[in-house]
């Protein structure tokens, strides 16, 4: 049997959970510790940034060893800008947006290392940059929901099926601005549903989750996104669960609130044609990584990484002249124990024999291309 697939002996297994115990228990110590504003106050590389993720860790420490789910990924949102986030699943996206958001699962689930760096718009009109990953969990109300909000994958899991919408909606409200009444928050909750397009939206406010088709459940998700006046808006696949033609809606629904809220938006889909649709950068990853990223066009009409090439080509076209779409074979590797070459290697059908030695270093092509991949190592040398 391979090195890569034994099974662990019990000693192993009790080694890893030692070891596992001792880095969660520092970690769950840093991250509900006491601290002063200064130790996670930051300052943007690019003022014309709203959030900066830079080498960012996100773990899961298992009996089986360490995930390493976010390995390492770095990335920009400009202000008044779409950014999408494409790969197949698990390349570490959702899991991006949740640590984003401060809300991976503990123990297990930690931030590990890196930095998210975020312009925060404050009450008297200042802006701060915070540094997210290092803000003590019990100050992280002050960007979460508040500054920060997101539209969940699947409406009917994420809404409670034993509240009313108008009771959930009202609660945003009521955890953001305390002195609020229950007529200023419904008033609001109103005005988000009517924001959202929703007809009748005093009798969806009444309304229970079940009683709503999906994408009614969807456009009640994105109006609680928007009732604090978020600055940025995390939508994690909000159309996975929709037909075509809700899509479309929801979609053209999001691209007019980014307009109308002054805000920008962080989307994450396996579909291409939303991309090219809704997004001016793209960020593509595999593996926990990012391999590629530029603008909408750059992406589109120059893909450089092979992987990026191959998931353009088994999208669906009018003019495609072949009965079966293109795959790229194999599978997304398991995230434990992880090479030290490039992870696409075995999948790939331009690999090099460089492609079994370090893993690739990021390479600028434009002002806003980069690629990781070593097909390109000459272009580096050469500037």
């Amino acid at each position: 049997m391979s090195e890569k697939n034994r099974h662990l002996t019990g000693k192993e297994i009790r080694a890893i959970a030692k070891e596992n115990k001792r880095v969660m228990k520092s970690l769950e110590a840093y991250k509900n510790r006491k601290a002063n504003e200064a130790e996670y106050l930051a300052h943007l590389s690019d003022q014309n940034n709203i959030l900066e993720i830079d080498n960012l860790h996100t773990y899961f420490f298992t009996e089986q060893g360490v995930v390493k789910a976010v390995n390492g990924v770095s990335f920009d949102i400009p202000k008044n800008s779409t950014v999408g986030v494409v790969g197949e699943s698990g390349c570490g996206k959702s899991v991006t947006s949740m640590s984003v958001m401060r809300l991976l699962q503990g123990p297990v689930g930690q931030i590990y290392s890196g930095s998210i760096r975020f312009a925060s718009k404050e009450a008297d009109g200042s802006e701060k940059i915070y540094d997210i990953a290092k803000m003590p969990i019990n100050e992280i109300h002050r960007i979460r929901g508040n500054q920060i909000a997101m539209i969940f994958q699947e409406p009917m899991t994420s809404l409670n099926p034993v509240f009313t919408i108008g009771q959930q909606l009202d609660e945003v409200t009521f955890i953001h601005k305390p002195q609020a009444t229950k007529a200023d928050a419904k008033a609001k909750s109103i005005e988000m549903l009517n924001l959202v397009g929703i007809a009748m939206p005093e009798r969806v406010y009444a309304s229970f989750p079940h009683e709503l088709s999906g994408g009614m459940r969807q456009r009640v998700m994105i109006a609680m996104a928007l009732a604090s006046d978020p600055r940025l808006i995390i939508a994690d696949e909000p159309t996975t669960a929709l037909d075509v033609t809700i899509q479309a809606q929801i979609l053209d629904l999001l691209r007019d609130l980014k307009n109308k809220i002054d805000g920008s938006i962080m989307l994450i889909t396996h579909d291409l044609g939303i991309i090219a649709e809704m997004a001016d950068y793209v960020v593509v990853m595999y593996a926990g990584r990012v391999i590629e990223k530029g603008t909408v066009d750059e992406i589109f009409h120059n893909p450089m990484h092979p992987y990026t090439i191959g998931l353009q080509k088994s999208k669906p076209t009018l003019d495609s002249s072949s009965d079966t779409l293109f795959n790229i074979p194999g599978n997304v590797p398991n995230p434990i124990n992880m090479p030290d070459y490039c992870y696409f290697k075995e999948r790939c059908s331009q690999c090099t024999y460089a492609c079994s030695g370090k893993y690739p270093e990021m390479i600028q092509v434009s002002p806003t291309h980069f690629v990781a991949c070593h097909l390109y190592d000459k272009e580096r040398e050469n500037g």
